[in-house]
């Protein structure tokens, strides 16, 4: 069983006992999700569910992919998106299970992500786009570049997973979690405990640097959206490696430029795993962010928008 899911029963099990009623406390106070930043909205219907993506600024189209976890969503581009949107047309999309986007129970996994991806640049944007990816999003955008470099001529990656980390395959245990999880009241009452404010203060805590710089508006945000109907859903099979992409195929693969950003302090993922992406793609332009954690895109949102504008301008 991964660390992910010890941490997740041990922060949930002191919801078990009184789960209905604990359940039904949890969700109080949670806000209604705003919008990530100015922006208009926008939905796309996909296989059947609304997918939900913010539209900002005019210009050359630009793609956000959030990360993947407990509480992603578009809000960790807040500041990054306002500063590309400037120059550039900048969707930030929210993946199915996440953010704006409905949650349904449906099974989850990398091959789907890619499908709603492709299929949103193809029928929202229509015309080739900068995509930028982030997690283990950014593994998801080198596999789409590589795939149809014609479509996506252009790639940032903030702190990609799929190299070492997320890209094994789901063990027997990770399947019993993620069935735990998604049961009705037992499953809701370990969620709701490891979504309580105080343990997405700690989580977004280990994800900064400085965790002084985690303010109100994000903690809500994070809890908003983790209280949603369905939200327990997607992350379940992130938890449990369903999501996990091995992303050195594409790596090998990439022609376009790419841009590797990264938190020189992170911990959950550190700075070192992009020694491996510079061993396979010799001719990433990489930017390795001084007193940022796993989420410079949030810590450090006005250098990482200059740098990403510095790189459109002139990839």
């Amino acid at each position: 069983m991964t660390i992910r899911w010890r941490r997740f029963l041990i922060s949930g099990g002191a919801a078990l006992g009184g789960a209905a009623a604990y359940s039904a406390l949890a969700s109080r106070g949670a806000s209604v999700l705003a919008p990530p930043f100015a922006s208009d909205g926008g939905r796309m219907e996909w296989r059947g569910h609304r997918i939900a993506h913010h539209i900002a600024g005019s210009g050359p189209p630009v793609l956000l992919l959030h990360s993947i976890g407990l509480w992603n969503w578009s809000v960790e581009w807040r500041d990054v998106a306002p500063a590309l949107a400037e120059h550039y047309t900048v969707h930030a999309l929210d993946l199915l299970g996440f953010g704006h986007s409905d949650r349904p129970r449906v099974a989850y996994s990398a091959r789907l992500y890619l499908a709603l991806i492709a299929d949103f640049a193809r029928r929202v944007v229509g015309t080739p786009v900068a995509l930028m990816g982030a997690g283990l999003s950014g593994a998801y955008a080198a596999e789409l570049a590589a795939s149809d470099p014609a479509r996506f001529p252009l790639i940032a990656l903030v702190a990609p997973t799929g190299l070492t980390r997320l890209r094994q395959r789901p063990t027997t245990m990770d399947d019993a979690g993620r069935r735990l999880v998604n049961a009705p009241i037992i499953g809701t009452a370990a969620w709701n405990a490891r979504v309580s404010r105080g343990a997405l203060r700690s989580a977004l805590d280990e994800s900064y640097h400085r965790d002084a710089l985690v303010d109100y508006e994000l903690l809500e945000a994070a809890f908003a959206t983790t209280h949603l109907p369905g939200a327990k859903h997607a992350p379940s099979a992130w938890l449990a490696n369903r999501l996990n992409l091995d992303v050195r195929p594409a790596l090998r693969r990439l022609l376009q430029p790419t841009m590797l950003l990264w938190g020189a302090q992170a911990e959950l993922n550190p700075a070192e795993e992009s020694f491996g992406y510079r061993a396979i793609k010799r001719d990433l332009r990489v930017a390795i962010l001084d007193g940022a954690g796993d989420l410079p895109q949030l810590e450090r949102a006005e250098e990482v928008g200059e740098l990403l504008k510095r790189f459109l301008a002139t990839a």
